[in-house]
């Protein structure tokens, strides 16, 4: 188990991957699970930022509870990373959302004895392309200027 990301999660974790955020729910207590695909890593390798829609049920659960799991499948590998969540105030764009900053405070790898990743999650937007370019561009600029 180590305490920050690698250059090369760094240089994956840049956008456009699918990872699944692991929360506590608010009401019941239990894991819940989403899907995110807006994240950024900062170089420091310490930091994940990543945003949500500003009324997911994700962001209640990191407000009630800030710890968090991140799981990463790719590069070569599936990465458990353990963390605390600080979620921004609502962003205003093309669409409302919040800004998650992630202090990593610890990554270990989970996958499977002798399995090695050899194609990473994909997806494709359903929705308008024009649209779609706008809130990304909205969101990433907004990733990485903090």
């Amino acid at each position: 188990m180590v305490e920050q990301l690698t250059q090369q999660l760094i240089d994956f974790l840049q956008g456009e991957r699918l990872v699944t955020l692991i929360t506590t729910d608010k009401d019941t207590g239990r894991p819940a699970a989403s899907t995110v695909s807006w994240l950024i890593a900062k170089e420091d390798g310490k930091t994940i930022k990543l945003a949500l829609g500003h009324k997911g049920s994700s962001v209640d659960n990191m407000l009630n509870n800030p710890l968090v799991v991140l799981n990463v499948i790719g590069p070569e590998s599936s990465h458990e990373i353990v963390g605390k969540a600080e979620v921004s105030d609502i962003k205003s764009g093309t669409m409302k959302f919040r800004v998650v900053t992630i202090t990593i405070e610890s990554i270990e790898e989970n996958m499977f004895y002798g399995g090695k990743v050899t194609t990473v999650p994909a997806y494709t937007k359903t929705y308008d392309p024009d649209l779609a370019k706008k809130i990304d561009n909205e969101i990433y600029g907004e990733l990485k200027s903090e």
